[in-house]
């Protein structure tokens, strides 16, 4: 016997339902997405929809949950479609004027904080691409006394990162700042930067999915590293004696980033570290 209407609207199928039209456009986690996807439609967290499973859907959740499935189908990331982004224990908003917080980019955070920690003189910090505000506010929030200039050269990034830091009541400490790179920076104990190194010739390899995102803040030029050169050169006018650099990068620039770094700074303690996956991501640069 098919299922009735009232069976067809409740929770349990239309996760099943989601998840089966997710799964044969070819997201990866089309089980993931599905609860994801239904738990905003329901303003509810994925767990009660397992605890709740016969709750009934209405005619617009229903309408919009197509909807939303649709786009996603078509690869439009997640976080764009609910609109927020878990990054550092911190739930943030996202758009797609801004990149979408990964987990490889906490690494940056926990060395920042680690050395925060380590030196409590220093307290002058700049995150160099902030796009959401991702890392200058988990920094912040671990670090109570710490100050950041949150630069980025997009307005509409800036909008957005001013939206989560007054979400987390930050306005006071972080201070999001329109600028090329480091230029007309204030003076910093810490420069911890994000920056654009998707090389050119893996544009047009990159998934559907980064289509959806800011070419802004993907594209690293030629060979991926023309921002952080430009950085680089930058920073000695920047990063006070005894200071702290931090840039996030692909695995196969580390060494090209450690040149650069020794070139200006030749008794600079430069080190390579791994992210969860295992993977050369972040190169500190101790002045």
């Amino acid at each position: 016997m098919a299922p009735s209407a009232t069976d067809r609207n409740r929770v349990k199928a239309q996760l099943a339902t989601t998840r089966a039209t997710l799964a044969t456009a070819g997201i990866p986690l089309p089980w993931l997405d599905a609860e994801i996807l239904v738990a905003h439609i329901l303003q509810s967290s994925r767990e009660r929809l397992h605890s709740h499973p016969d709750q009934q859907l209405s005619v617009a959740q229903r309408a919009r949950l197509r909807r939303l499935t649709s786009r996603r189908a078509a690869r439009v990331p997640v976080p764009y479609l609910v609109g927020e982004r878990e990054f550092y224990g911190h739930m943030l908003k996202v758009t797609p004027a801004v990149l979408i917080p990964r987990p490889s980019s906490e690494l940056l955070v926990e060395l920042a904080i680690d050395w925060l920690k380590a030196h409590p003189e220093r307290r002058r910090v700049i995150d160099l691409g902030t796009g959401s505000g991702a890392v200058a506010i988990s920094v912040a929030k671990a670090v109570p006394g710490v100050r950041i200039e949150a630069r980025d050269v997009s307005a509409r990034a800036l909008r957005v990162a001013a939206d989560n830091i007054a979400r987390y009541r930050l306005r006071r400490r972080i201070t999001a700042v329109k600028g090329d790179l480091l230029k007309g920076a204030a003076r910093a104990d810490l420069v911890m930067a994000n920056l654009p190194y998707i090389p050119e010739a893996l544009r047009r390899l990159r998934p559907k999915e980064l289509e959806y995102e800011p070419g802004l803040a993907l594209d690293g030029g030629k060979d991926g590293l023309s921002l952080i050169r430009v950085a680089l050169a930058q920073a000695p006018a920047v990063v006070k004696t005894g200071g702290l650099l931090l840039f996030e990068c692909d695995p196969a620039q580390t060494r090209r980033i450690i040149r650069l770094a020794q070139g200006h700074w030749s008794q600079a303690e430069v080190s390579v570290h791994k992210d969860l996956a295992g993977q050369d991501r972040v190169v500190r640069i101790q002045t």
